[in-house]
């Protein structure tokens, strides 16, 4: 049976079933997450718990919202009964937004940063040494690359280990993550061992692929559409539990193929 987290901003509750679910505090904006889904998400977002959408009430406006429309109205009046008298304020009341909504931009671009950062720093403190031969993968990945005649820069620091996303708020639902893209010198990827404990041998190396890729060719995540669903670099690759050495072989020489046009070019 299928078990539903939920955030508040602050923790993380559950697992719930869908019926337990229901009955939490929740609304439209709260963040749902589930194996198999790659991040936390909007509630309103998800199609397959609609039923729950369906059966919570519209927000209310508050009156901040309605005495910020009453102002906009009043404001439209007065415009239009003097628009010669109004026109100075409007250009510095529009600067004025304008720079508003700026500051308001970079804080949150440097607040976003500083909770990545953050986030990091508890993944890379978390991490430990893997019994596993990651530089079996790092070794063959290079030589797959190198058929398709793509030499990349080897790095001079390269380190894999698991680290404990399962007790770090925000990262439960994570079973990957590629710390160095677009730094050549170094390949950094921590990987969750419940995950990779509970992955198959071809899911394996779809995600360690898929994160050498990040590290190594500096390639973003696809966008999570159905058309690229099946493609090394789409970002929920745990759906990929059905999928075999065969078309993983395939998907990862796919992608080669198309860095190595665009290396030509």
């Amino acid at each position: 049976m299928k078990k539903y987290f939920y955030t508040d901003g602050v923790e993380k509750h559950g697992p719930f079933s869908f019926e337990e679910l229901k009955q939490q505090r929740i609304t439209r904006e709260t963040k749902v997450w589930y194996y198999g889904l790659e991040h936390w998400t909007k509630l309103a977002d998800l199609d397959e718990l609609k039923a729950i959408t369906n059966s919570l009430p519209p927000p209310l406006k508050n009156t901040k919202e309605i005495a910020e429309k009453q102002g906009e109205i009043a404001n439209e009046m007065n415009i239009k009964i003097s628009p010669s008298k109004n026109r100075k304020k409007l250009i510095r009341g529009g600067f004025i937004a304008f720079v508003s909504v700026l500051a308001l931009c970079i804080i949150f671009f440097f607040v976003q940063k500083q909770n990545q950062y953050n986030l990091y720093q508890e993944i890379k403190s978390s991490s430990y040494e893997a019994d596993v031969d990651f530089d079996f993968y790092v070794e063959k990945f290079y030589r797959d690359i190198a058929v398709y005649g793509i030499f990349p820069k080897k790095p001079t620091t390269s380190i894999i280990k698991f680290a404990k996303f399962d007790h770090i708020t925000d990262a439960t639902h994570i079973h990957g993550i590629s710390c160095a893209i677009n730094d050549d010198d170094k390949i950094e990827i921590y990987i969750n061992p419940s995950t990779w404990n509970s992955f198959k041998k071809p899911l394996r190396y779809y995600l360690i692929y898929h994160e050498l890729a990040h590290d190594v060719l500096n390639l973003d995540d696809l966008a999570n559409s159905s058309e690229n669903e099946g493609k090394l670099m789409f970002p929920a690759i745990a759906s990929y539990e059905a999928k075999t050495m065969d078309e993983f072989i395939e998907s990862s020489h796919a992608l080669f193929e198309e860095v190595a046009a665009k290396w030509k070019n």
